[in-house]
This record gives structure tokens, sequence and C-alpha cells, in this order.
């Protein structure tokens, strides 16, 4: 029986009956159609819309419907927002199962073999033994002078690419048809031989794209670092975090994303665990949604000590806000690593202690892109400068979910600490003017307020 037809005859069916105890968060009761949602609370924070609203009619519903809005599956419920397919899709079909109180074990069916991953995984493990041997000391070289303690170095989970000729001879021999090496792109780059290397796998652990990295700083910065041609990384988990599952004895609940690919072995090396990476600049919505469905509840962002590093702190934060289901997210800023650039130098130049004192010093993500939309004026400044900076803040605050309610309520308060204002003037002239949901008292008159211009609102 395929998956999807199991989950529709067996599972479907039992959650109907059983709805009320498989998603208690709702507060379902049931109508004369099926069910409706009592819970305000759940419904409001995670959906943005009454209780009563919200509805499961008819037999054997597949999700629920938002009067006025978008059914959703509950396979796209329990998977952040985002319908699941493969993968995604009996995971998310063994959950409900689960709730339903259903035998989910014909779900745990043998998956076919992947070929293409099977010879990358070939191809880099020839890198590993290449980079353990006499060939591949130019490569420990180049981590010693990075700074990488000897005992870790050999330790560090990286490959150096071969000569060509000797990788088409090895995955020839390892049975792979000439077709299918050229299909995985593994030699079809001739500036790969001789670079260090490393492995990108995807949540199941299967490599999904490698890359490969100059061995001196001089190369031009576009191709220092070069991907596997033909490799996506759109959806893949952030580097090094199937490696953080498969090493620890449980799934973390927390990690630290960083943006460079070496620091990840570079902090392993001197056993800092708990860290993958960005691979780049770039965290979207749904990546975060996908470490909240892996068990991922803090997500710690400690990017590059410069304007791109900084620049790309405040996307992420914004991108982790317009999540549906994400983790608590907290930023070191990016200065507090000075002089280092980056968490690679900074324990290369002062240890391992020295990072985790940095951890200590985390802020409230949101809190810390308020204080920077606010940033550029100062208590000392003309009121104007002061409102607009405030202005600034409010805006951006105003578009946060209701499940980020506590984390505006502390954003709201630095800022205007920041400014000599009083928490409670700041408060009312952000819920005139920015925040989307205004208290009942306030009536007809926030209407009539909202005219008035901030500089009016905010009283000191």
């Amino acid at each position: 029986m395929r998956p999807s037809d199991f989950y529709s005859e067996a599972v479907l069916p039992a959650l109907e009956e059983r709805l009320d105890q498989a998603f208690p968060e709702f507060g379902w009761r049931r109508d004369a159609r099926g069910w409706v949602a009592t819970n305000e609370q759940h419904t409001h924070s995670r959906l943005g819309v009454r209780a009563e609203r919200v509805v499961a009619h008819g037999p054997a519903p597949r999700g629920f419907l938002i009067h006025g809005g978008e059914p959703m599956l509950w396979t796209a419920y329990v998977n952040g927002g985002a319908i699941p397919t493969g993968a995604d899709f009996i995971r998310a079909a063994k959950e409900i199962a689960d709730r339903a109180g259903v035998d989910a074990s014909p779900l745990d069916f043998v998956q076919p073999r992947d070929r293409r991953a099977d010879l990358l995984q070939a191809f880099f493990e020839h890198c590993q033994r290449e980079f353990a041997s006499e060939r591949g000391g130019s490569a420990r070289a180049y981590l010693e002078r990075r700074g990488f303690p000897m005992n870790g170095i050999k330790e560090a989970g990286l490959g150096l690419v071969p000569a060509t000729v000797d990788t088409r001879g090895l995955l020839l021999r390892t049975g792979y048809a000439e077709g299918e090496i050229k299909t995985s792109g593994v030699l079809a780059d001739s500036r790969w031989p001789g670079r260090l290397c490393g492995a990108w796998r995807d949540e199941c652990g299967r490599i999904a794209t490698l890359w490969a990295r100059a061995l001196d700083e001089v190369s031009d910065a576009d191709t220092r670092y070069l991907y596997l041609r033909g490799g996506s990384r759109t959806n893949l988990a952030p580097y090094g975090l199937s490696d953080t599952f498969f090493r620890s004895d449980g799934a973390p609940s927390e990690i630290v994303l960083v943006e460079g690919l070496i620091d990840v072995h570079q902090l392993r090396a001197r056993g800092i665990e708990g860290v993958a990476s960005l691979g780049g600049t770039s965290m979207r919505a749904q990546a975060f949604q996908r470490l909240r469905r892996r068990g991922i509840e803090t997500v710690t962002l400690c990017l590059d000590n410069d304007d791109a590093g900084r620049r790309a702190t405040a996307r992420a934060v914004e991108e982790s806000a317009r999540a549906a289901n994400g983790p608590i997210v907290y930023v070191v800023d990016p200065a507090a690593l000075a002089p280092a650039k980056d968490p690679d130098e900074l324990v290369r130049e002062r240890g391992a202690g020295a990072w985790r004192e940095l951890l200590t010093r985390r802020t409230c993500g949101i809190e810390w892109r308020a204080r920077e939309l606010a940033s550029g004026a100062s208590p000392e400044s003309p009121p104007a400068e002061r409102r607009a900076a405030l202005g600034r803040a409010g805006r951006w605050l105003g578009t946060l979910p209701p499940r980020l309610a506590l984390e505006q309520e502390d954003a709201l308060r630095a800022v205007a600490e920041m400014f000599g204002y009083s928490v409670p003037s700041v408060r009312r002239a952000f819920q005139i003017h920015f925040f989307r949901e205004h208290s009942l008292e306030r009536g007809i008159a926030v209407g009539m307020a909202e005219r008035r211009p901030v500089a009016r609102a905010i009283e000191r």
C-alpha cells in the first residue's frame, strides 16, 4: 500500500473520531457537521482568527477550514504550514497517525537506493582517504595555518579532491557507469582537484552536494568556494546540522548558526558541538519552519563581524518572524566578535572559552532588530530624529504575528528606554499607529487618534 493510501484509508478515519484528542490545542467540540474549534488563544496566536471560524466538517476531513480564508491540510499544519512531499509527507503522516492512535509501522517501508547519493558518498570517502594520505599534506598544513588544533585536523570531517583520473578510475571500479559519473558533476569542474572539500548532507544524512575550497587566501573571493555543478542547496538543512544529529546522543533542541563552512569544522575541532552553517548570508522563513519541525526550539545567530554579516543577521531575524511556527531566535551582535571577524578567528585567537563567553551575551532577536532600526539617534538627538527612529522600529514591530507578542513587548520597552521615553507613552503611540491588534476599550477613539502624528502621541 502506498503511504498516501494508508494515510487516507487508515489515518484520516481514525482522526475524524479522535480529533479532540489528536489536536487538543484547538479545543475541538462536535457540532452537526463535524468539529468546531473553541480555544481562542490557540487559534488567535497560530492562525490570527477567532476560534468559531475554524471548523473541520465532513467525513474524514483532510484538514480544517477557516471561514473567509483558506483550508489547511493536517499534513501542512504539522509541517509548519507548507504542504509536505516525499520524506516530509511520511514524517507528517507518522506524526498524525501517532496523534490519532494508529499504528504507523506500515509507513516504515524501505526507501529505494539513491544511486547518485551513493556515488557522492563513494567520492567523498575517496576524498577523505586522499586528505589522510601523504598527498594531503598541503591540505593539513593549510588547516594548521588556520589554527586547527593538531589533534583535530584528521578528525575534522574534511577531504581533499583527488586528481580527475584517480576519481574516475575509483568510481568505475566501484561499479558506476561513465554516464552516472558525468551526471553526478564530480568531474565537471577542472578547478576542483587539489582543493579542500566537505559534504553537505540532507535531513536523512545523504550527501546532497559538496563544496571545494582553495588552499590559499589570494584566490578571487567569487571562486574561493566552488559548489558541485548540478547540486542544489535549496531546501537543504544548514550545513553540518545532520552531522550534529548523528553525532549527539539525542537530537539537540538548540543550535548556533554561523556564516562560514570552515567555522563549523574549526569549532568542532575544539570540542564545540551544536553548530551549523548557512554557507552564506541567506536564511528564509521556510528554513526556520523546517528547523522547528526537526525539534530545534532555539536558534542563535552568530554571523560575521562585517556589514554583510550585520545585514544578513537583520534579514534572518525578519524571516524568522515570518515563519508560521519557528524556533525562538537569539542574536550575538556581530560587533561582539571584535576584534575577530568571524567565529573561526575568535576561537583561533582566544580559544573555546571565548566562544562560550560570547554566547552568554546573546540577546532576543526581535529586540536586537528593533534596536537596529532605531539606531542613528540618541537621547540627546532632536525630538524629530528620536521620534523618526522610534517610528522605524514601531513600523516593523507592528508587522509581527501574535505568537511574538512577548518579544514585541520587550522590544518596545527596549527602544523606549533607548531615548528616555516612558514605556506607556511609546506603547500608546505604537498601538495607535503600527500595531494591528487594538485593545477593545479604545474603540472608536483609536480611529480618530490614528490621524495624529507619532510626535504628538508620544509623551515624556
